[in-house]
């Protein structure tokens, strides 16, 4: 009713008040609770969601951390539904938290070290401003620098699902062939033996993004990347190049 008096949304005044006084240790509810939040304090849609994911994944470490359950199924069909119908940011992210949860529920662990850090990066570097695909590469860069230091098999990895679809999705975008082809190279460092970073593709794909991501531009990105990939063959005698 105040809400209503003062030109407010009294729907999402009455869900705010209501999820202020609920106790809840779910992901979903506090994500939810932070994704209205913003919306009634005004920020954009994308801030919302943004916000709305760092919630999720935090309070995910945090049950982990407490040595708590992390799979809530009806919230993780609830995040589903959401990703299916949402396009901010683009569906390729879409696809990838999809199969995130699939995985997640599929192993029995919503939580992985690596891949929190990873998603961290790209909150922290898309609310600072960056365009989708820098923070995308961000959060690859360190997803490869922390699977390459603690590798999970990737068939038993969310992370790794979803960095395949975000690939798989990118290929079937009108993405530049260069962005494909690099995300391509990255599935095929993760998954080629399911044992961890393939040595070789990774010291290409990480000089690649580190130098995109200094504002090098693209074809200074590709010669670094190809520099890289050669000294790395060059110190991987058993490296297959087919």
């Amino acid at each position: 009713r105040q809400a209503a008096a003062t030109g407010q949304d009294p729907v999402l005044a009455a869900a705010l008040a209501f999820m202020q006084t609920y106790v809840s240790d779910s992901p979903c509810f506090f994500a939810a609770r932070d994704y209205v939040e913003a919306t009634v304090a005004g920020s954009s849609q994308s801030e919302a969601n943004i916000k709305a994911a760092r919630s999720f994944a935090k309070q995910l470490r945090s049950l982990a951390d407490q040595g708590k359950p992390t799979i809530d199924e009806a919230c993780a069909a609830s995040a589903q539904a959401f990703a299916a119908s949402s396009e901010t940011p683009s569906s390729p992210n879409a696809a990838a938290m999809q199969a995130f949860i699939s995985k997640a529920l599929e192993t029995g662990s919503g939580f992985d070290p690596v891949c929190y850090r990873s998603a961290e990066r790209f909150f922290e570097s898309f609310e600072a401003g960056k365009p989708e695909l820098e923070s995308t590469f961000a959060a690859a860069r360190e997803f490869l620098e922390g699977y390459r230091s603690s590798p999970t098999p990737a068939s038993q990895s969310p992370c790794a699902a979803a960095t395949k679809a975000y690939a798989a999705a990118v290929k079937d975008s009108p993405s530049a062939a260069s962005e494909k082809a690099l995300l391509a190279f990255v599935d095929e460092a993760v998954f080629t033996n399911d044992d961890g970073l393939d040595p070789v593709c990774g010291a290409a794909a990480e000089a690649y993004f580190s130098t995109y991501l200094t504002g090098a531009g693209e074809a200074v990105a590709s010669e670094a990347a190809a520099v890289a990939y050669l000294e790395a063959v060059g110190a991987s005698p058993d490296f297959d190049t087919e």
